[in-house]
C-alpha cells in the first residue's frame, strides 16, 4: 500500500513560505496540463507556486521523466503508468474519534497509520472520514460516509472531522416526537443545518411515509421503535 510522505521542500520566493510543505502520491497523476514540463521536481514546484493554474506536478516517466504541471486538482490514485505526483500537503485539521462505528464505502487507499489516512482524506474529495477496521490488520481506511453509523458489529471506530455536519449520529427504525418547525427538507444536510439554527430542535426524523422528507424534531429523547421505518439524526 502506498504510503503518503511528506516532503519539506526550501525555496526562496517570497510570495511562499520558505518552508512549504509537499506531499508525495506515488502512482497518481492529476489531469489537464496547467503549463511547462521541467527537468527538476524543484523548477516544476517553484513554477507551480507561481501559476495560479497549478494545483500539482505529476512526474511522466513516459516522457524523460519530466516534471509537468498538472490543473486537477484531485490526485487520481490509479496511474496506469507508474506516474508520481506532488502537491502541497492539506492543512491540518481536527478530528472527532467514534467508538464502535463506522462509515460506508471506501473512497480511496488504506493506510497503517491514522495520520496518514487523515492527510490522504483531506486531499480526497470522495472521503468524509476514516474507519479502522480490527478484523483486516488495524487498517485505517477512507470512507465517503459521510454519516457516522455508531452500530459496528466489529468494534471499528472511526474519525471525521469535527463540524456541525460531521458529528451527527443515526439511529435507524426511530423517531423523535413532536415537530419543531412546519416545514421539511429534501436532503439531510439542510435540515441539520435550520434545526441547529432553532433552538426547539434536537433531532431530525426522516419520513418513509412523506416522500422522504427530513423534518426537525423536538425530542430530544430518541425513540427506536419506529413502526414506519423512519430513520432520525441528533447531534452525538
Amino acid at each position: 500500500m502506498a504510503k503518503l510522505v511528506l516532503l519539506i521542500l526550501l525555496i526562496g520566493f517570497p510570495s511562499v513560505t520558505s518552508a512549504a510543505a509537499w506531499c508525495r502520491y506515488p502512482n497518481s497523476f492529476l489531469f489537464n496540463y496547467a503549463g511547462r514540463a521541467y527537468t527538476t521536481m524543484r523548477a516544476a514546484i517553484n513554477a507551480c507556486k507561481r501559476n495560479a493554474k497549478c494545483n500539482g506536478i505529476t512526474q511522466e516517466p513516459n516522457n524523460k521523466n519530466r516534471y509537468t504541471e498538472r490543473v486537477g486538482p484531485q490526485i487520481q490514485s490509479w496511474s496506469p503508468t507508474g506516474e508520481t505526483s506532488w502537491a502541497p500537503c492539506p492543512t491540518t485539521a481536527n478530528w472527532c474519534e467514534y467508538k464502535n462505528s463506522f462509515l460506508y464505502n471506501y473512497a480511496g487507499p488504506s493506510f497503517t497509520t491514522l495520520q496518514d489516512a487523515q492527510m490522504a482524506c483531506l486531499a480526497n474529495k470522495k472521503c468524509n472520514g476514516i474507519t479502522q477496521e480490527p478484523y483486516n490488520n488495524n487498517v485505517y481506511t477512507q470512507r465517503a460516509g459521510p454519516t457516522i453509523h455508531n452500530t459496528s458489529p466489529s468494534g471499528e471506530t472511526s474519525w471525521a472531522v469535527c463540524s456541525a455536519f460531521s458529528n451527527w449520529c443515526e439511529y435507524k427504525n426511530s423517531f423523535l416526537y413532536s415537530y419543531a418547525a412546519t416545514s421539511g427538507y429534501d436532503n439531510l444536510q439542510d435540515a441539520q443545518r435550520a434545526c441547529l439554527a432553532n433552538s426547539y430542535c434536537k433531532g431530525i426524523t426522516q419520513e418513509p411515509y412523506n416522500n422522504n422528507r427530513y423534518t426537525q424534531r423536538k425530542g430530544p429523547r430518541i425513540y427506536n421503535t419506529s413502526p414506519t421505518g423512519e430513520t432520525s439524526w441528533a447531534v452525538c
